[in-house]
């Protein structure tokens, strides 16, 4: 929504002079205007002049020359900075003209040299129209329909700005204070509620605390706005020495902006109970949790330090011990062979050490000592199932052994009847 002002004037010529602004603009700005506009007037002509010929028309009695209308626009409406929301400005204000006061001189002066360095016109309309050279009528001049039609025809290039959900309201004023580093009383209220939310766990204790932070505060209940609180700086301590502190320093919440209003800090304390209360939970279940976790690593130390409560299970050292079986006698062979075959025989070992690792870990029984013995049956399945995977491969290996000997003893032989064949003195064997 457009910040707008009204005002009358009998001096139209020194508004027009004033708006045109022929020194430096306000804030350091080297120009006055960002762009003026015209309506119903002639161009390289004196625009007072222009105006002055209708004034003369007009009743004696009738003194207003010249409205003067100010329409505002915040930077969520309109950018500052940007050259096309200027233009858009400055054709609001000439179609706001156009439309509600027909047939009348006007000039439309957009700025943006103001202390908050918003988007604004200053609208300088004859009170004297062209045709019958008569005054304004009664909505003309009043406030409300003022405002009411500047919204209007600013809506159709934007979309207005109320300010009802803005989580931090502040004036142009204000604004002003802060660039410039002056104290602004309502930053300092806001601080202090700010601090006083952070430390409180609930509502209750909020309001309680914010005593201690210098603020007091009403709560009300009404039927336009439903509940909200009246906040009261009672420290005035931050005020710069010598200056005049004002009577009156109460705001209400839903004019400082959604952030201290009453539905925003319930909905704020009720996130905080929430929180404390998984926190609480969650606290309530970490010993159990802890002295479950705890037990293995217990009972692994005391079985370092001392004799475990229940032994071992026996598959652990059973594993390792070779079946018994009949003794089978193999054929001599050379210690090549030997030292192949010990070396197979070594890594069938090394591979049921290495399923057994597990195995050789202690088993620890408590209450669920049923667990315990099914692990320990199928451990002594797998152990007897890759036993007999080892004894499988063992045996492999000893036929391959006691082929390769056989081949090598025939070998050794059909040398020897060689070479007695060579030998033709020697006997045939």
């Amino acid at each position: 929504m457009a910040y707008t002002r009204v005002t009358r004037t009998a001096n139209g010529r020194g508004a027009l002079m004033y708006a045109a602004g022929h020194a430096k603009g306000h804030n350091g700005h080297e120009q006055r205007n960002a762009m003026v506009g015209y309506v119903n007037l002639l161009p390289g002509v004196d625009p007072a002049d222009q105006m002055q010929t209708r004034w003369n028309k007009a009743r004696k009695n009738h003194t207003t020359q010249v409205l003067r209308i100010v329409q505002s626009f915040s930077r969520n409406e309109l950018n500052p900075e940007s050259p096309e929301d200027i233009l858009t400005a400055n054709m609001i204000g000439q179609e706001f003209v156009q439309k509600h006061y027909p047939n009348r001189q006007a000039m439309v002066f957009t700025q943006i040299d103001g202390k908050s360095g918003l988007v604004h016109n200053h609208v300088i309309i004859s009170d004297t129209d062209l045709i019958a050279s008569k005054g304004c009528t009664k909505d003309q001049y009043y406030f409300p329909k003022i405002m009411e039609w500047t919204n209007e025809i600013a809506g159709q290039y934007m979309e207005l700005d109320f300010g009802d959900k803005t989580e931090d309201k502040t004036t142009q004023t204000e604004r002003h204070k802060r660039e410039v580093g002056e104290y602004v009383w309502k930053d300092d209220l806001k601080s202090r509620i700010t601090e006083s939310m952070q430390v409180s766990e609930t509502e209750a204790d909020w309001i309680s605390n914010l005593t201690k932070y210098g603020v007091n505060v009403e709560v009300h209940d009404s039927k336009k706005r439903g509940k909200y609180y009246t906040y009261e700086l009672m420290d005035t301590s931050k005020f710069p020495d010598g200056k005049k502190i004002p009577a009156n320093l109460k705001s209400r919440s839903y004019k400082l902006g959604t952030r201290y209003d009453a539905e925003e800090i319930e909905s704020y304390f009720l996130k905080k109970e929430q929180e404390l209360q998984k926190q609480k939970e969650a606290q309530r279940e970490v010993p159990e949790e802890k002295v479950v976790r705890q037990k293995p690593e217990m009972r692994l130390q005391e079985s370092k330090s001392q004799e475990p409560v229940l032994p071992a299970p026996k598959p652990v050292h059973r594993v390792k011990q070779k079946p018994a079986q009949k003794p089978v006698a193999r054929p001599a062979m050379p210690k090549s062979q030997t030292q192949t075959n010990n070396i197979v025989r070594l890594m069938g070992e090394d591979d049921i050490d290495d399923m057994t690792d597990v195995v050789d870990e202690p088993v620890s029984r408590d209450n669920n000592d049923w667990m315990a013995l099914a692990l320990e049956r199928k451990m002594r399945q797998d152990a007897k199932k890759n036993r007999e995977k080892t004894q499988e491969r063992l045996n492999t290996v000893r036929k391959d052994a006691s082929y390769m000997t056989r081949l090598r003893s025939s070998d050794v032989v059909a040398r020897i009847r060689n070479a007695q064949r060579e030998d033709d003195n020697s006997p045939d064997l």
